[in-house]
């Protein structure tokens, strides 16, 4: 267990960390730094925390990373080779896999059945109202029917 004491240190040392130090030391807020680089007033602390998942992708963190340590007067370099080790370390620790609930099926089935009978009551309110003779031309067939029927009676009388 008695390995090089520089060795444990470097392994808790994370860029977040020492970014954190360098901007605690130059007596800057989190937000005069983000201010400075143009970042979102998250992003600071997000590197701080080294909560890489956070940005949008492996890329863009690596360009703040080296943006934020130019800022403080960091050395970049070693900046991004601690980020890189973390990656790499990420990389390498099996993933949980990811929980995931049973399928569920969607109950679509009584809808479907009173979707069919209100169609069916609508087809049939429409048969009725229009009648058995309702065609293209019912209804002028009956305006005819109507005023041959009047003239008769008022030729009968």
């Amino acid at each position: 267990m008695t390995g090089n004491p520089s060795r444990q240190l470097d392994a808790f040392t994370t860029p977040g960390s020492l970014l954190r130090a360098a901007r605690e030391k130059q007596g800057m807020t989190p937000r005069e730094a983000a201010d400075r680089l143009n970042f979102m007033p998250n992003y600071v602390s997000i590197l701080e925390r080294d909560d890489y998942r956070a940005l949008r992708s492996p890329s863009f963190a690596r360009g703040y990373i080296r943006s934020y340590g130019r800022l403080l007067g960091v050395d970049e370099a070693y900046l991004l080779s601690l980020f890189d080790a973390m990656r790499e370390e990420v990389a390498t620790t099996p993933a949980a896999p990811p929980k995931s609930r049973p399928l569920q099926l969607q109950h679509t089935g009584m809808g479907v059945v009173i979707g069919v009978g209100v169609l069916m009551l609508l087809v049939a309110a429409l048969w009725w109202w229009g009648g058995p003779a309702a065609g293209p031309g019912a209804g002028l067939e009956a305006a005819v029917g109507q005023r041959d029927g009047v003239l008769a009676v008022g030729e009968g009388g």
